[in-house]
Formats: structure tokens, sequence, C-alpha cells
């Protein structure tokens, strides 16, 4: 018995060595610079703007730089090997919203994102967009009101007909909302106040 017992122990203690051997050589690939110069590729992106992948295509969103003069963010893609970087977008406040500080995802034939602040009332907008830049549409402008909430921080998710989402302060007790609205931009609903 003893001797078995043996023969297991150094079979794992192998087995760990195997496996930290194999995690010691994962490679580190650094793909592009966020360098702060807004004109070319944005800056700050923010711990939870994950980048998505649409038909082999990263896409992702910065909370500052572009070529406003107040550096309100950008969207961009970028293959997966660093190559291609491309700038789709720069968000300009009332227009088309600003500092967005969530992911994009990927629906039907749209890319859809939330800004935190920009928009007619400076509050946030919820956007969708083509993968190549073009098609941008603004579905909505959040109001500090009791019906919205406002300033989103954070992604949108969808369930395969609707889309949700949260904002950070509204609603009745402006302690934020929890929402939904279709891919359109219509039929905005508030489920939940925080």
């Amino acid at each position: 018995m003893k001797k078995s017992i043996f023969t297991i122990a150094v079979a794992v203690a192998t087995l760990n060595f195997g496996l930290w051997t194999l995690n010691t050589h994962a490679q580190y690939t650094q793909l592009t610079d966020f360098t702060g110069n807004g004109a070319f590729i944005g800056a700050n992106p923010q711990y939870d703007q994950n980048l998505i992948s649409v038909g082999g295509v990263m896409y992702g969103m910065t909370s500052s730089g572009g070529i406003n003069s107040l550096g309100l963010g950008t969207l961009f893609k970028i293959m997966p090997d660093g190559t291609g970087y491309a700038k789709l977008l720069d968000f300009a406040g009332a227009t088309n919203g600003s500092e967005p500080y969530g992911s994009l995802i990927s629906y039907g034939i749209f890319l859809y994102g939330m800004t935190n602040t920009g928009g007619t009332n400076n509050l946030g907008t919820i956007f969708k967009i083509m993968p190549d830049g073009t098609g941008y549409a603004k579905l909505l402008d959040f109001a500090n009101d009791t019906v919205h909430g406002y300033n989103p921080y954070g992604s949108l998710i969808s369930d395969g007909t609707l889309l949700y989402g949260m904002t950070r302060l509204g609603g009745t007790n402006d302690m934020g909302t929890l929402f939904k609205i279709m891919p359109d931009g219509t039929g905005y609903a508030k489920l939940l106040d925080f």
C-alpha cells in the first residue's frame, strides 16, 4: 500500500510540474499603444471596456481621446494580430454621446453601445453603428426624469429580441434604473428603480 501512495504522489507532482512548465511559456504581445494623441487613436479604455470579436475583427471603445478638443472618446476596430487599426467614430457630445464606460455588443448587423454622457441632455445615449463605421444612429437620449434614468455605466445585453441595460442615476429614487429597448430604438421601458 505504501508503494501505491508513493506512486500516486510522484504522478501528481509530475503533473503539477508539467502544468507549471506549460504556463511559463505564455507570450505577451502588445497590439497597439493608446497614446492619448486623440486625433489618431483615442485614450483611456476603462477596465470594464472589453473588446468584442465579430467576423474575426475586434471592436472596442475608449472613454477619452479622439479628434474633438475635449477628447470625448472613440470607437475602433483592430485585427487580432494588431494590424488594421481603424478609428470608426469620434464621440462628439450632443450629437452622438461622449465618454463610453462599457463594451459594445453585436446584435444582427449592428454594434450597439452606450455613452455615459453626451447626447441632447448630456446624460448619456444608446447608439448603434455598422461594423464598418457607417450607419451610426442615436437610439435614445437619457433624461433626468423618473422615466429614463441617466448616466449609463456598463454594457447592453440582448435576449435575441430586446436590449437591456442599466443607468447609474435617475429613476424614481435617483439611484439608477434597469431598462429595456428595441434594437430600433422604440419601446423603451423602465423595468426597475434602484
